[in-house]
C-alpha cells in the first residue's frame, strides 16, 4: 500500500523531486568515480612508488562522502518543507505519524535507489575521465577506458546508504515528530 501511495506522491511532486534526484545522483556519481579511481589497477600500478596518491584519492572519497551527507540532509529537509502541509493533512485524515514516516521513507528509498543506480553508471564514465587526467598529470601513456569496479560500487553503496541513513535520522524524524 505504501509503495503505491509513495509512487503517486512522487509523480505529483515531480518538480521538487527532480531537484532531489539530481542532487542524489551527482552525489553517488562523485563518490563512485573517486572510489573507482582509487581502486583502479592503472592508478595502483602507477602508485607503487607513490602510495600517498592512492591514500589521498581514498581520503578524498571519504571527504566527498562526509560532505555529501550534509547535501543529502539539506535536500531531505527541502523536500520535507515542501510537503509539510501534505503530511499534516494525512495526519488530520487519521493517518498515524509512524505511517507518515514510513511513507516518506518508502518515497525516499525509491528515489535514492534510482539515484544510486544512475549515479553509479555516470560515475563509471566519470572515473574513466579522472583516470585520464591523473595519468596525464604524471605523463603516463594511456587510453580512455571505462572503469567499473565492484569494490568501488560496494564502497559507494556503503557510504551512500550511510549518508542517507544519517540524513533521514537527523532531518526527517526531527521534523516529523510531535
Amino acid at each position: 500500500m505504501y509503495s503505491k501511495l509513495a509512487f503517486r506522491n512522487i509523480r505529483r511532486s515531480l518538480r521538487d523531486y527532480i531537484i532531489y534526484f539530481v542532487t542524489l545522483t551527482l552525489t553517488a556519481s562523485l563518490m563512485y568515480s573517486f572510489l573507482a579511481l582509487g581502486f583502479s589497477p592503472d592508478i595502483l600500478a602507477m602508485t607503487e612508488n607513490m602510495s600517498m596518491l592512492t591514500s589521498g584519492i581514498l581520503m578524498l572519497s571519504v571527504l566527498v562522502a562526509m560532505l555529501s551527507s550534509f547535501v543529502v540532509g539539506y535536500a531531505i529537509r527541502f523536500m520535507l518543507s515542501q510537503r509539510k502541509k501534505e503530511f499534516a493533512a494525512y495526519e488530520l485524515m487519521g493517518m498515524e505519524v509512524k505511517t507518515v514516516r514510513n511513507l516518506f521513507l518508502v518515497e525516499n528509498s525509491m528515489i535514492g535507489g534510482a539515484a544510486f543506480l544512475l549515479g553509479s553508471l555516470l560515475g563509471t564514465g566519470l572515473s574513466g575521465l579522472l583516470n585520464q587526467v591523473v595519468q596525464n598529470i604524471f605523463e603516463v601513456p594511456h587510453h580512455y577506458q571505462v572503469l567499473f569496479s565492484l569494490r568501488a560500487l560496494g564502497t559507494t553503496f556503503f557510504f551512500f546508504a550511510l549518508d542517507f541513513e544519517f540524513a533521514i535520522r537527523i532531518f526527517a524524524f526531527q521534523i516529523l515528530r510531535h
